[in-house]
């Protein structure tokens, strides 16, 4: 008989979790379901373990297997293809489920027929499966309206043919499988959250959730794919601004000070020429030194009006008046602006074309550059110091405590957007820096800093704009 939901546990070497994770299944209080374990050419007792359950479970669990492995989208696919339920859930072999899981989440796609996907919230439990937190994720619609934040690859439930709709997985990245098939849902379907904890994510050291710059790395991929994808005959023209005060402010002469032998300057300059093409790039000085040093590069610049280079003057501001300009006297139209501080020149041509692609994918009046700050905090309380992040406090990240710092590196937004009194907006997106490639120079020590990091850093994080 055909059943109503399929859910497939992909596993690579995890047969000392693999038990627990297809017995949570079997304990379901609802139980219109199939099961596929897909054997990612493990050589530890996966095999055995699942060929046991076969042998109990006759039709009800599939084995499918791949030799060599060849990971988790994969994985998906041949689970995709093989699924004969209506909706379907990835479990991952390290966690396992809440025993109305499937009855909670079969029952609001039914109720919701507008609705592709629904995920719920879930529990943190280390290795030993003793509980840490609870991941308490903002409601769709109620306590968010930008959809930038995704939901968890596993534990989400989504109609069968929606993932067919918009092709399964593409095998051609090693992680974020449930980033991409959010970004791909979002842009065509209604998706939902509720708030029931329904399945227990286990944290150890061979997570991938712990593996940061792969998972940002990922992500970058994805979204530059996505936006290809999506591209059309008319494109928006899109106009860099790099604001450059030189010749007043506690750093003066810092736009030109050569860093590994390089003025500043040219780091910026360079990582948006290989970021593009854009239509135009523009910076904006208080220094015709500066001026005439963009020109021999043949970079357009301009002197902005004095009052632009005061302590007070706001960013919006200075990037106002360059847009004016060039609107006045270069007739020259952007659709979309996208400010890059010279004072930061670790940031690459990547994280340059993600904030511009996570414009062009989300419903977002702006993007701006951070990283997140997984230390403790505390604010003043009552009776002292509170930790303002509590889950850190076990060194749990829970995205209602999530900290996101301001890195200043990059700001994109919409023309439309613009004014001398914002460079935001209502909605605000975000693109995620590694932390070490965040550092700004706002003081000669930070100079000091970076020229270090350029001069001895890790080539593959720090080299020199002109590699490559």
């Amino acid at each position: 008989m055909k059943p109503k939901v399929t859910v497939y546990v992909p596993c690579h070497d995890y047969g000392r979790f693999l038990a627990q994770a297809v017995d949570s299944v079997l304990r379901q209080s609802w139980d219109d379901w199939e099961l596929i374990v897909v054997d990612d050419g493990s050589t530890d007792e996966t095999a055995a373990i699942a060929d046991g359950y076969r042998a109990r479970l006759g039709d009800r669990l599939r084995v499918l297997r791949h030799t060599p492995a060849r990971g988790l989208r994969a994985c998906a696919n041949l689970a995709l293809e093989a699924a004969r339920g209506d909706y379907v859930m990835r479990l991952d072999a390290d966690d396992f489920l809440d025993e109305s899981a499937l009855l909670v989440l079969a029952t609001y796609l039914d109720r919701h027929p507008d609705v592709a996907l629904v995920y719920p919230n879930y529990t943190y439990v280390d290795e030993q499966g003793a509980v840490l937190g609870v991941e308490q994720r903002k409601r769709i619609g109620e306590e968010v309206a930008l959809l930038d934040l995704p939901a968890h690859g596993a534990g989400t439930m989504v109609r069968k043919r929606v993932l067919k709709s918009v092709g399964g997985y593409s095998e051609g990245y090693d992680a974020q499988d449930g980033f991409e098939l959010w970004l791909k849902v979002i842009r065509r379907y209604g998706v939902a959250n509720i708030s029931t904890p329904l399945f227990y994510y286990r944290q150890h050291e061979a997570s991938l959730s712990r593996d940061a710059d792969r998972i940002l790395a990922a992500r970058q991929r994805i979204k530059r794919a996505l936006v290809d994808r999506h591209d059309g005959p008319v494109k928006p023209r899109v106009g860099v601004v790099v604001p450059a005060r030189n010749a007043t402010g506690p750093l003066r002469g810092i736009v030109l000070t050569p860093f590994a032998g390089r003025p500043l300057i040219e780091y910026t300059l360079e990582a948006a020429r290989r970021a593009g093409p854009w239509d135009t790039v523009f910076v904006t000085t208080d220094d015709t030194e500066v001026v005439e040093h963009c020109r021999r590069l043949g970079v357009a610049a301009g002197l902005r009006p004095p009052h632009l280079s005061e302590p007070r003057a706001r960013l919006s501001e200075v990037t106002d008046e360059a847009i004016a300009r060039l609107e006045r006297d270069e007739a020259t139209y952007v659709d979309i602006v996208v400010v890059l501080s010279v004072h930061s020149p670790l940031r690459r041509p990547e994280h340059i074309r993600k904030a511009v692609d996570t414009l062009l994918l989300y419903d977002t009046d702006s993007v701006v550059s951070v990283y997140e700050d997984y230390d403790l905090h505390f604010v003043h309380g009552r009776d002292g110091l509170e930790p303002l992040n509590k889950g850190m406090l076990h060194r749990l990240r829970l995205e209602r405590e999530a900290l996101y710092v301001d890195n200043g590196a990059i700001r994109a937004l919409w023309r439309d957007v613009l004014s001398a009194s914002d460079l935001y907006g209502r909605r605000v997106g975000h693109v995620v820096m590694p932390w070490r490639e965040s550092f700004q120079i706002k003081t000669a020590f930070d100079a000091w800093l970076i020229e270090e990091i350029i001069t001895r850093g890790d080539p593959a994080c720090y080299s020199s704009p002109r590699s490559g």
